[in-house]
């Protein structure tokens, strides 16, 4: 493929699933404040600093820092600074080239060819190839949900030469650089001794070897999370922002410390013993935006809310209790109580900042509140007031608080609710068997392709075996007319509602704060410390 025709494709690519950040759709409700549509954020205010240390407050310690293994926010958060993709996501969430130098697509779709960046070095001192892009790869196809799917579709992958992987279809599979690119769960390469020995167990101790400009240096397991510069780090030249292009570890060491408090995270942020302090309840944006000692961030898109009923065992495999309990809540009570007015009520899958991914068709059932209704399939499923287990976990203010409301309203209209707490990484251990819950409260930050919708799987909490969208994610892996993207992402909606695998509540708008001392933040969507300093005294 001439570089003409690849430079071309890759824009169309791209095209197909970018975000494009204009604000709401007329078609969402949204009661933001008008002050808070406009994402505050540190500006730079001088050159470049080099050296101190990014102090960072965050509000739950993440089970692992394996970011192939799960699809977790503690963990992505600071995965990013350790690991890299092939492709990442650009600041308006275009893919663009990372470990990759460039691709290369034949005639008939069905085989890629990735060329890698010369010269780029692992923590261990080793330089990276494709004998280890194909180990991670490999990895990445046991253990992601995404991956075992592309898998079932792969012919074969291969090292054609130490910078050259080739990567062969039985038949056109359009999403794999959206796929690759996706943070969700990531296919980050590390060194091929580990990829291999460590097998499907994440990723632990001194196996946590990546590409980033950040190594790991220290993990005191609930207290304090230390990254220290990577002096042989290969920065790309490129501008990108996002997860991709240059990234300048301006910052001698990165300290994330686990400090569940909020109102401790951000007095932290005030006093100048923090830099950064993540999740601030939304509700306390109107006692921060004017103040002096620090900036307030608000991201959007964030996430959005759900309840996940185990659908692999009573009672919730049978869909009329399903039914009922999206019947039975009143989401926009739960939004309030939980988000104040940061919240957007929307049904689709997609958010609607992504024009390219976003349709309101299939959602006309999101808002169908009738606790009458609700009481009536229970009665028709044959429910009889067995204890439900909904389990949630205290370590996210707005889980904790859509916990609660969720609990109140399903006893409302009769069920017993057995209300379980977690701090968030035992929350994560239990949900992994389903003999631990019945209904579970998680959210989903976005995604951006069909094909990496985690609760699509049922290798996902909850378990969901649909082959009606196994259907659609097949015509939607072979289609590049948008046309027919478009009825697909109606159609994705629709089976949402009919088959109820997550009962969708609404989209938060989140919100963080910078301390004064950071500088070079900028607007960024992603919590990133590389290309920030600290100011000089």
């Amino acid at each position: 493929m001439s570089s003409k025709r690849y430079a071309r494709w890759f824009r169309f690519a791209s095209l197909v699933v970018a975000l494009v950040f204009t604000g709401c759709s007329p078609q969402a409700q949204s009661p933001i404040p008008e002050a808070a549509k406009e994402q505050s954020a540190a500006t730079s205010s001088q050159e470049p600093q080099k050296g101190g240390i990014i102090k960072v407050a965050f509000d739950s310690d993440p089970s692992t820092l394996d970011w192939m293994s799960t699809s977790s926010s503690a963990t992505k958060l600071v995965a990013f600074h350790m690991f890299e993709q092939l492709f990442s996501l650009d600041e308006s969430m275009m893919e663009k080239p990372m470990l990759a130098k460039e691709f290369q697509l034949s005639e008939d779709r069905k085989v890629y060819k990735i060329v890698l960046r010369d010269g780029v070095k692992f923590h261990d001192g080793s330089t990276m190839s494709a004998d280890d892009v194909v180990a991670s790869f490999k990895r990445w196809g046991e253990m992601s949900a995404v991956g075992k799917r592309l898998f079932k579709s792969m012919e074969a992958v291969k090292a054609v030469d130490a910078q050259t992987v080739e990567i062969a279809f039985k038949e056109p599979y359009a999403p794999l650089i959206r796929n690759l690119a996706d943070p969700t769960q990531a296919m980050v390469v590390i060194p091929s001794k580990i990829a291999e020995s460590a097998g499907t167990a994440p990723l632990k101790g001194e196996q946590l070897i990546g590409t980033g400009p950040y190594r790991l240096d220290s993990w005191k397991r609930g207290q304090r999370i230390t990254l220290k510069r990577f002096d042989e780090y290969a920065a790309r030249e490129e501008d990108w922002g996002g997860l991709s292009g240059k990234k300048v570890a301006y910052a001698d060491e990165v300290r994330f410390d686990m400090v569940p408090d909020a109102q401790v995270r951000i007095d932290g942020v005030r006093t100048g013993q923090y830099d950064f302090a993540l999740r601030i309840p939304q509700d306390l944006y109107s006692q921060l935006k004017d103040s002096t000692e620090l900036t307030t961030r608000v991201s959007k898109p964030d996430s959005w809310m759900a309840v996940i009923p185990d659908k692999s065992e009573p009672p919730f495999n049978d869909i009329r209790m399903r039914q009922a309990i999206q019947y039975a809540l009143d989401k926009e009570k739960i939004a309030i109580a939980t988000y104040g007015n940061f919240y957007e009520m929307d049904g689709a899958i997609f958010f609607p900042d992504q024009q390219s991914l976003y349709t309101k068709e299939g959602t006309d059932t999101y808002l169908s509140y009738s606790p009458e209704k609700a009481k009536e399939l229970l009665k028709e499923a044959g429910y009889k007031g067995e204890p439900v287990r909904l389990i949630a976990t205290s370590s996210y203010d707005d889980h904790f608080k859509t916990a609660q409301v969720v609990a109140a309203q399903l006893q409302d209209v009769g069920l017993t609710i057995d209300l379980q707490i977690y701090e968030w990484a035992t929350l994560l251990e239990k949900e992994k068997n389903t003999a631990n819950f019945d209904l579970e409260i998680q959210g989903f930050s976005p995604k951006y392709d069909p094909t990496t919708i985690p609760w699509f799987y049922p290798q996902f909490p909850g378990k969901y075996e649909s082959p009606k969208i196994m259907a659609l994610l097949d015509e939607w892996s072979k289609s590049s007319n948008e046309e027919e993207q478009k009825k697909l992402l109606g159609d994705f909606n629709k089976t949402m509602y009919e088959e109820l695998p997550v009962i969708k509540i609404a989209n938060e708008v989140g919100m963080s704060v910078i301390g004064a001392k950071l500088d070079g933040f900028g607007e960024r969507k992603n919590v990133t410390f590389w290309n920030t300093w600290l100011k000089a005294k």
